[in-house]
């Protein structure tokens, strides 16, 4: 992307500098210097006065040109009212036939005032020359106080819009005409000719000073004009012209001395002389504009781009749009800021031009980037199988051009999409657990058929679109938390349900909302409530005759009663009273809670073995213990890890012959997660079958020995310790051979000294 970025930079910038540089965009920065000209118009200085040889001059004074003694005769009328200085904008760069008209002219002159004559510079000169300087004749050059040159620039469009302060060739220069008037207007020195030359001179090179661009005080008439035939006609008051400027020159149509401006309409064009007022005007008043120069023009169009492309780069699309949009209207801005008030013309089409580039070709880049990432991730979406059946065949991603292959690869995504939607649906719905589905803000947006039906039948509103808050005002359900919240909860009209408030969270792992399960648990309730009675009526009311049977026997110590039956009815009692027992503990084994601990197995065994001692000593069985000098420690419930472990050695003890050995080892193997601590319980008796062998941890069974000695028990040992062993996390085995002894084998996880959860309750 940051490629793409920067060559898409480059790119703009080197088409912005291209437009600058070659002010490609002349016709549209032209527009806009137009448009703001309307904004600058202001009432034109009263200093100014314009003679004007419009057409009633003409129609009274004759066809043009006039003998030079008619503009002497103006010039003369001009001398008594004393004007400030004259600009006679007349070309007078041809002898008059008569020698004395041009004395008279030049005499007219000396005596009016300072008079500036203009002279014209053709380009290209002759015989292939840059130009040609055609300066006033003979004596009227001498009597002039200045000789300008009154050229004007053309852009384009053939609009004229500016002026150059000064031309030379050589040796040779001439000053603007209008820039000696105001010199002559602010009292300042008039610069001397650089040289002398014939009239008319061929010029090799010719150089232009700095450019001007002309505000224009208004359209044209703006300026006070009085007529030429007026004021020789004397209809004109001296008032008019005392201590002013004044400026000559022709208006009347046919003189061909007329221009299009930024202030003309299509019918309409500006004299040259009103031309020239408007430019000493904008001298005077100091509103002469300069245009920027083009390390200024370069700055000012590629800063917005700059800014446009950082924004593309960090922002979001609506964003760069509403920054693109702000750049063009600050640009426009800032160049009509400079041009009406630091009166400096810096043309914005450039920097525009590149702000509403740059962004379309953008934009079209992350839309191509966009949808080529779109196409390939549901190409690739199309390739997978489908986790779900399909009840109609698959789109035909065949296509005759990109968009419709997107068409069909979008619709065919869509399609999944619903699919996967309706089935998630039909899921939860098919549900016999009531499930709620709500989002971060408690907000249920999922139910169930399940519940539904639940809460209808709790008379509860329907829990889509409310709070989670309803729900729990319901089943008194503590407030959740991020971590989720699992337990029993008991519904207004007596039935148990267990709660299962679980959060899920999206592909980034930001937590998202719940998912609340509620199963019916009211029979299971009902079923633990009753094995709790029977777990009662074992261990009391069943225990409680038993023990008194025992007790009286003792106590009437078979008074009235053979011993034969005595001892048969305590048999039977305590069988009774040991089958109550030991299925109480099993019960209890299967149901209850382990508090676990870090314990030493190696202490456990030897308690165990301590605990039988009196049975192992009356039988002379010899029972060793291997590896408990070692520490081998396990998260285990001490209570019920030590009962299994007797069992399995008193077992063991019961299966034996008299004067034989009962070997316990334990040891601990492998590392890490893998690592377990072994423990084995073997004896020296006549062993099992294979039949017996398959039987050997169900409930009641008992194994007889070969010899037929009966072993007293009620087959609840074995499937305790096996309860207890699982429970724990372990494994145990049995390995038995006829003649040879039976071995069982215990496998724990070996805890670690430091285990973090040791003494909590699962």
């Amino acid at each position: 992307m940051f490629i793409e970025w920067a060559l898409t930079a480059v790119l703009a910038a080197s088409i912005v500098g291209y437009m600058v540089v070659n002010e490609t965009l002349d016709r549209a920065d032209t527009a806009i210097y137009d448009a703001l000209m309307q904004l600058g118009q202001r009432p034109p200085l009263d200093d100014i006065v314009i003679i004007a040889i419009d057409n009633p001059s003409l129609q009274e004074l004759g066809r043009w040109p006039w003998p030079r003694t008619r503009h002497a005769d103006l010039l003369n009328v001009l001398a008594e009212a004393k004007p400030k200085a004259i600009a006679y904008d007349v070309l007078f760069v041809e002898p008059d036939a008569d020698p004395e008209a041009d004395l008279a002219l030049a005499a007219a002159m000396k005596a009016a005032g300072p008079v500036f004559l203009p002279l014209l510079i053709e380009v290209p000169g002759p015989n292939g020359a840059a130009a040609e300087a055609l300066e006033p004749a003979g004596p009227l050059k001498a009597a002039a106080a200045g000789i300008g040159q009154v050229n004007l620039h053309f852009d384009r469009d053939g609009v004229a819009r500016s002026i150059f302060m000064g031309e030379s060739s050589g040796e040779r220069s001439w000053l603007h005409l209008m820039e000696l008037m105001r010199r002559q207007a602010l009292g300042l020195a008039i610069p001397a000719p650089t040289a002398e030359g014939k009239e008319h001179s061929a010029l090799a090179t010719l150089t232009r000073g700095e450019r001007m661009l002309i505000p224009f005080a208004g359209p044209p008439g703006h300026f006070r004009t009085v007529a030429f035939a007026d004021v020789v006609r004397g209809d004109v008051p001296p008032e008019i012209f005392e201590g002013r400027l004044v400026l000559i020159g022709a208006t009347g149509e046919g003189l061909g001395d007329r221009y299009p401006t930024p202030l003309t309409s299509e019918t309409e064009v500006m004299s040259g002389v009103e031309l020239q007022a408007n430019i000493l005007d904008a001298l005077l008043t100091g509103r002469a504009i300069h245009p920027a120069s083009i390390g200024w023009v370069l700055a000012l169009s590629l800063t917005p781009l700059a800014v446009l492309m950082a924004g593309l780069l960090r922002l979001r699309p609506r964003a760069n749009m509403v920054l693109g949009l702000a750049l063009i209207a600050s640009t426009l801005a800032v160049s009509a800021g400079l041009l009406l008030v630091m009166r400096i013309w810096a043309p914005p089409a450039a920097a525009i031009a590149g702000l509403a580039l740059v962004y379309p070709i953008w934009s079209w880049r992350r839309l191509e980037a966009a949808s080529a990432y779109m196409v390939d991730e549901l190409d690739a979406l199309a390739q997978e199988p489908s986790i779900l059946p399909q009840s109609t065949p698959a789109l035909s991603l065949a296509a005759d051009d990109v968009i419709g292959r997107q068409v069909a690869l979008m619709h065919q995504a869509v399609r999944n999409l619903r699919d996967l939607r309706r089935f998630m649906s039909d899921s939860l719905d098919g549900l016999p657990d009531a499930t709620l589905v709500a989002d971060a803000g408690g907000g249920v947006l999922i139910a169930n058929t399940a519940a539904q039906d639940l809460f209808s039948r709790l008379n509860a509103p329907d829990p889509v679109g409310r709070a989670m808050a309803h729900v729990i005002e319901v089943f008194h359900i503590p407030t959740a938390d991020e971590g989720g919240v699992e337990g029993e909860v008991d519904a207004p009209d007596g039935s148990t349900y267990h709660l299962r408030f679980s959060a899920f969270a999206d592909s980034t792992g930001a937590f998202t909302g719940w998912i609340a399960r509620f199963s019916d648990i009211t029979a299971i309730k009902t079923a633990a409530r009753q094995r709790e009675q029977v777990l009662e009526l074992l261990s009391h009311d069943m225990r409680s005759p038993q023990a008194s049977i025992l007790a009286l026997l003792a106590e009437d110590q078979g008074k009235g009663i053979s011993q034969g039956t005595v001892q048969r009815v305590e048999a039977y009692a305590r069988r009774t009273l040991a089958l109550a027992d030991n299925f109480v503990s099993l019960a209890r084994a299967e149901s209850e809670r382990y508090t676990l601990e870090t314990v030493n197995l190696s202490d456990i065994l030897l308690d165990a073995i301590d605990d039988l001692w009196p049975q192992s000593r009356s039988r002379a069985i010899e029972v060793q213990a291997e590896g408990c000098e070692e520490e081998h420690l396990v998260l285990a419930d001490r209570t019920l890890l030590t009962r299994a472990l007797i069992n399995l050695i008193d077992n063991a003890l019961k299966y034996s012959e008299p004067e034989t050995k009962v070997e316990c080892g334990i040891a601990s193997v492998g590392d890490g997660l893998d690592a377990k601590v072994i423990c084995t319980v073997q004896d020296q008796g006549r062993g099992m079958s294979p039949e017996s062998l398959t039987h050997l941890f169900e409930r009641f069974q008992r194994s007889t020995p070969a010899g037929g000695r009966q072993v007293s028990g009620v087959g609840l040992g074995l499937t305790f310790v096996q309860t207890v062993i699982l429970r724990h996390g372990g494994q145990i085995s049995c390995d038995s051979t006829l003649g040879e002894g039976t071995r069982f084998t215990l496998t724990l996880p070996r805890a670690e000294p430091d285990e973090a959860w040791a003494h909590e309750d699962y």
